[in-house]
């Protein structure tokens, strides 16, 4: 019977220790991350900051003087319909998405449904540069001077109306 307990008492020493050592591990187990930068428009993320695919089309900020807007290299964009040029800037912000409501008098009326893109993870440079260059892009179209911006607020954006007069230190 002595023997009985004696291997009990073992078996349960030995699994209590395995057990402890595992969660140990497990506790000392340092993970590490790194987040995955991209140096340029030629590397995989497309949708960076100031990266815009087709800029001789939209308004885009411009990083090699000083972050100011450039203008569009070809003309035309004040002849097109306003959802084309709300697809143009679709098209150049892949995380970003515009959704056209209306316009009415001078305002176009925008929503963007998932927003956390723009005001939580691409900073305020990179908020403030999409916001200039849909802003600018988008008063382009005759007889719009302001942008009515519909999405749920956060730490680098924030809805509302704006007009290129928002913008001034980018000019």
């Amino acid at each position: 019977m002595t023997s009985k307990i004696f291997i009990a008492f073992a078996i349960t020493l030995v699994l209590i220790s395995c057990h402890s050592e595992s969660n140990t591990r497990d506790d000392a187990t340092e993970i590490i991350t790194e987040d995955t930068f991209f140096e340029s428009a030629s590397t995989p993320a497309r949708d960076t900051n100031l990266y815009v695919k087709n800029q001789s089309l939209l308004w885009h900020v411009d990083d090699t003087k000083g972050f100011k807007l450039k203008k569009p290299e070809v003309e035309g964009i004040d002849n097109m319909p306003a959802i084309n040029v709300i697809q143009l800037i679709n098209n150049n912000f892949d995380s970003i998405h515009l959704d056209y409501i209306k316009t009415s008098h001078d305002t176009i009326y925008i929503r963007i449904p998932r927003s956390e893109m723009l005001t939580e993870r691409r900073g305020s440079t990179g908020a403030e540069s999409f916001m200039a260059s849909a802003t600018f892009s988008l008063t382009e179209l005759k007889g719009i001077h302001y942008v009515n911006f519909d999405f749920v607020e956060g730490d680098h954006a924030a809805p509302g109306v704006y007009s290129r007069n928002n913008f001034k230190n980018l000019q």
